[in-house]
């Protein structure tokens, strides 16, 4: 193996790994400087290997060594980075070269997974309340603001699925209304039935979006004046705006609430509803699973982090249940 095959194996696997992330909704200046610098570190381990000699084939052993010469003993998270950056291009570079080694981590130690935000009722409406306090934008960027948070927090959506609705996808005249939600993040479509209270927020939104945009025919549902698809990084800094305006912040322990906090709160909420009305939840699970577009219910259940409101709610059942099964022996 040569440097000059090795190293256009992997500008072949930069090219790929760019194209992909590019294709994200979500892909930001973030993203592109995390390129780069996976980028960099790629290429300091094809110059370590020159520097070693070029042994071929890659082994275990070699990256092991290179993460031991650029890692550090206080940064033991970098070091796992840095394992993982490499080991996905020796995945792609097996395909091509079957004697190359992937190595399994030597790194088993796991960050506590931090709470997900919840947001409470009241949370929800100081946020919508905010929203008008937001001077520096029009009146029509507040009704397309207050749209966005009003369909994330009552359907579930994941915020690149709301910013890619088009006018197509609304459904508001079926009996229930829904909305389509294609391209998600499994490559399946799904069905979101609506509110009808929702419904009726959409219908004014939508009449509203139709004087300012005119005559101009714009697809996307959710757009600016100019009839441009909301952008995911912008929408981003304006979330961190409302919430300070809105005096809402996370306590220690807890994630930061971000756009995708609306999801976790559906979720806990809806499965909190269902112990409140004796519902049989295992049997409802996977319907929620279908509605929130998860493969299965095991990825739903890491959006039911316990609160104490639904612990409280679930101990309840499980003791309703119990009393119910003791009198009827």
């Amino acid at each position: 193996m040569t440097p000059a095959k090795l190293s256009a194996y992997l500008d072949q696997f930069l090219s790929t790994r760019r194209t992909m992330a590019e294709a994200d909704p979500h892909f930001d200046a973030f993203h592109r400087r995390l390129l780069r610098h996976k980028e960099k570190l790629l290429r300091n381990f094809l110059a370590f290997w020159k520097k070693q000699g070029c042994p071929w084939p890659i082994r275990s052993q070699i990256v092991f060594d290179w993460i031991t010469v650029s890692g550090h003993p206080e940064h033991p998270y970098r070091d796992q980075h840095h394992f993982y950056t490499l080991r996905a291009f020796l995945q792609q570079l097996r395909t091509f070269e079957p004697e190359t080694e992937v190595p399994e981590s030597p790194l088993h130690f796991r960050r506590p997974r931090r709470r997900p935000y919840i947001f409470s009722e009241c949370e929800l409406v100081r946020l919508m309340r905010a929203t008008k306090r937001l001077r520096l934008f029009d009146q029509f960027r507040v009704a397309t603001i207050r749209t966005l948070i009003g369909l994330l927090a009552s359907a579930g959506l994941r915020i690149g699925e709301a910013l890619r609705l088009k006018l197509e996808d609304l459904r508001l005249a079926a009996n229930p209304p829904y909305l389509v939600i294609r391209d998600t993040k499994f490559g399946k479509s799904r069905n979101v039935v609506l509110h009808p209270t929702v419904r009726d927020h959409l219908r004014k939104y939508m009449s509203e979006r139709a004087r300012i945009l005119g005559a101009r025919r714009v697809d996307v549902f959710l757009t600016n004046r100019m009839g441009k698809r909301l952008n995911y990084s912008s929408q981003h800094l304006m979330f961190g705006r409302l919430l300070r305006r809105a005096g809402i912040r996370a306590i220690s322990g807890q994630r930061r609430p971000c756009l995708h906090s609306f999801r976790h709160t559906f979720a806990v909420r809806r499965l909190t509803q269902w112990h409140r009305d004796r519902k049989n939840v295992q049997e409802l699970l996977p319907h929620l699973s279908v509605y929130l577009g998860h493969i299965g219910p095991a990825s739903t259940y890491w959006y039911l982090t316990a609160t104490p409101e639904l612990l409280q709610t679930a101990a309840r059942s499980f003791e309703r249940q119990q009393n119910q099964g003791g009198r009827s022996k």
